[in-house]
C-alpha cells in the first residue's frame, strides 16, 4: 500500500509540475474568432444622421509568440488579420449601403495568468500597437451615390479574459477567450468628395468584440 501511495504521489506531483507555467518558457498561440462591432462608424449617409455599420459580423485569425518573464506574466508580439462586413439596407431596393473592412494588426502582446499552477487556467490577454484598416464603402441613398476605398494606419489595443485547458503532458493546451478591441480610423479620408448628406461625424474611434478558439504550445 505504501508503495502504491508513493507511486501515486510521484505521478501526481510530476503531472502538476508540468502543468505549472514556468519562468523562461516560450509560448506560441494560434487563434480563430468571430466578432462584431460595438458601435457604428463615423460615416453619416442620411439627413436624419444614420451611420454606416462597418462590422456587423466578421472573422479574425491571429498568431502570437510570448516569453514567460514569470509564471504569471508573458510578453511578446501578435499579428492578426480581420475581415468584417457591414452596411445598411433601407426599405427601398434602390437604396443600399455596403461597407467591407479589413484589419491588419501588429501588437505588442501580453498575458497575465491568474492561476499558473493549474491545468485549467484563467488569464487576461492584453496588447497595443499598430492597426492598418482598409474600408471599401459603397453608398446609394436618396439619389446620392459614393464609392471609395481607403487605407489608414493608427493606434490599436485590446484587453480580454480567457480560459485554457492542458491536453496531455507535452505542453499543448486549448481554450477560449473574448477580447474588447479598439482602433482609430481617419473617417474623413473615405467621405472626402462625397455629396451631401454623406459626411463624417467626427468619430474616429472604432470598437469591436471578438470571441476566439485558441490552440497553444509551450516549450
Amino acid at each position: 500500500m505504501k508503495k502504491f501511495l508513493c507511486a501515486f504521489a510521484v505521478l501526481f506531483l510530476s503531472i502538476m509540475a508540468f502543468a505549472q507555467l514556468q519562468e523562461g518558457q516560450q509560448v506560441v498561440n494560434g487563434r480563430l474568432g468571430l466578432g462584431f462591432q460595438t458601435q457604428n462608424s463615423g460615416i453619416v449617409y442620411s439627413s436624419s444622421g444614420s451611420r454606416v455599420d462597418w462590422g456587423s459580423l466578421g472573422a479574425e485569425i491571429g498568431i502570437e509568440y510570448q516569453y514567460l518573464v514569470s509564471k504569471y506574466l508573458g510578453l511578446g508580439a501578435e499579428f492578426s488579420y480581420g475581415d468584417f462586413d457591414g452596411g445598411d439596407f433601407t426599405w427601398s431596393s434602390s437604396d443600399k449601403v455596403d461597407d467591407h473592412t479589413n484589419l491588419y494588426r501588429l501588437m505588442l502582446a501580453g498575458r497575465f495568468n491568474i492561476n499558473p499552477d493549474n491545468r485549467v487556467r484563467l488569464y487576461v490577454p492584453f496588447g497595443l500597437g499598430l492597426n492598418i484598416a482598409t474600408q471599401d464603402l459603397s453608398i446609394k441613398y436618396g439619389g446620392t451615390s459614393h464609392n471609395k476605398k481607403t487605407t489608414d494606419c493608427g493606434f490599436g489595443a485590446f484587453i480580454g479574459a480567457g480560459i485554457e485547458f492542458d491536453v496531455g503532458h507535452n505542453g499543448w493546451s486549448w481554450g477560449f477567450d473574448t477580447r474588447y478591441n479598439i482602433f482609430y480610423y481617419d473617417t474623413e479620408k473615405i467621405v472626402s468628395g462625397a455629396s451631401s448628406p454623406i459626411k463624417g461625424d467626427g468619430n474616429r474611434r472604432y470598437e469591436y468584440m471578438i470571441f476566439n478558439l485558441n490552440i497553444t504550445k509551450r516549450f
